[in-house]
């Protein structure tokens, strides 16, 4: 989040825009905010070991397109946010860990039968038990499977610069306003900016609303390159913070599929805290066995208490970025994450700030960026006397988080 205005403010900001621009920013504003839920369980009757893979089809004129695939957890649950229409879903067990099916040699079923079902605008539809017991039943000739992926899904693991234009800051501000553009044309997702090597820790850097990741360029560049590699995870700032949480499970589980590492690190600005605590709380759940890979997560200048700002756009605005809802003070979005305790086993590094004479950091009040929940779940708290973004570049913060980080990696 960079230094921005009041939620409040934006309604008036939005009068200046074209009825065009105002148009097409309330049409995807729209299609991201009334997303469905598609949620259920995988159970393995087969001899056959390894991941359990499930796929999403969405379906038009008995075409199954395949948008979207995620690892069931160790209790085989799995769930999806998509769009309202027609699906298909399926699993099955990737024995030779390759995330690809292949008929004959892996064991596979599908959700439902009738095999297809719609999901409505914000509905949340539970799936009977998926059950394999071995080879799945074959599609009919006349329907069609496409193999296709969505950009920021394709982006899981690809090796990017901060200096690409993609992290041009118009960019930042397409994935607050017009998420739908930004996921076609820029695309986002869970990036490398080097080759991924073995040797060393990951650290996943988040950004917050209206931000991306050179917001935090500093701090990424004070890793000790020997020991660390820096990922960031970048996304359309304006959707569901559910759904970036569930991506980012997505995309780390995937990579620990391909690549195996047993740890990585969590630090992140401003909303970004949020996505994290969202990310950390569906992972530990669905991946318990997983709980002890997260080394360390860190928080910096995070609305964590949420922020009566968005409240009052949620009210206010002609135009409601969906991610308000789930910052406003007292959303179901953050009384979820707050009747959830934070594993004993994760250190969590809390740090906050304000400027002088003053009870916020020019942004998130210090009431929000510390709630006493969270202080009693930290092993250690840490306040600056600096403003939202200056911290982030403070010489004495930077010289904390290298001493966490080296701490840590022992």
């Amino acid at each position: 989040m960079n230094r921005i205005l009041p939620f409040a403010v934006v309604p008036f900001m939005l009068v200046a825009l074209s009825a065009c621009g105002l148009k097409d920013i309330s049409r995807q504003i729209d299609t991201v905010d009334n997303v469905g839920v598609i949620k259920g369980k995988v159970d393995v009757k087969s001899p056959q070991k390894g991941p359990v893979v499930v796929l999403r089809f969405q379906v038009s004129d008995k075409v199954f397109t395949l948008e979207n695939q995620v690892i069931a957890s160790g209790t085989g649950n799995y769930e999806f946010t998509v769009e309202p229409g027609e699906y298909l879903v399926a699993a099955f067990i990737d024995v030779n860990q390759d995330g690809r099916f292949q008929r004959g040699q892996e064991h596979g079923n599908f959700s439902t039968d009738p095999l297809t079902f719609t999901v409505g605008e914000r509905e949340t539809v539970e799936l009977e038990t998926i059950v394999i017991r071995g080879d799945p039943p074959v599609l009919a000739d006349d329907q069609r499977v496409i193999i296709a992926q969505s950009e920021i899904n394709k982006s899981i693991g690809k090796v990017v610069s901060l200096d690409d234009p993609m992290f041009k800051r118009d960019n930042y501000a397409m994935g607050m306003w017009r998420p739908l553009d930004f996921l076609n044309s820029v695309g986002g997702g869970l990036l490398f900016l080097q080759d991924y090597d073995a040797s060393k820790v990951p650290v996943v850097f988040v950004h917050g609303i209206a931000g991306g990741p050179t917001d935090l360029r500093k701090l990424i560049e004070s890793l000790d390159g020997e020991r660390f590699q820096p990922w960031v995870l970048y996304y359309p700032s304006g959707v569901r913070l559910d759904m970036v949480s569930d991506y980012m499970v997505k995309a780390v589980t995937d990579l620990q599929n391909e690549y195996g590492f047993e740890r990585f690190d969590v630090v992140a600005h401003s909303m970004g805290g949020l996505v994290t605590r969202s990310f950390v709380k569906k992972y530990v759940e669905r991946f318990p066995q997983r709980e002890r890979q997260i080394g360390f997560v860190m928080t910096i200048n995070s609305p964590m208490g949420g922020m009566e700002s968005a409240s009052s756009g949620v009210d206010l605005s002609p135009v409601v970025v969906p991610a308000w809802r789930d910052v406003a003070t007292g959303s179901e979005f953050l009384g979820d994450l707050h009747d959830w305790t934070w594993p004993g086993q994760i250190p969590y590094y809390l740090v906050f700030s304000h400027e002088a004479e003053s009870g916020d950091d020019g942004v998130v009040t210090l009431e929000s960026q510390i709630p006493f929940k969270l202080q009693s779940e930290a092993v250690r708290i840490y306040g600056f006397t600096n403003n939202h973004v200056g911290t982030l570049s403070d010489e004495a913060f930077i010289s904390l988080f290298r001493s966490i980080t080296r701490v840590t990696a022992q």
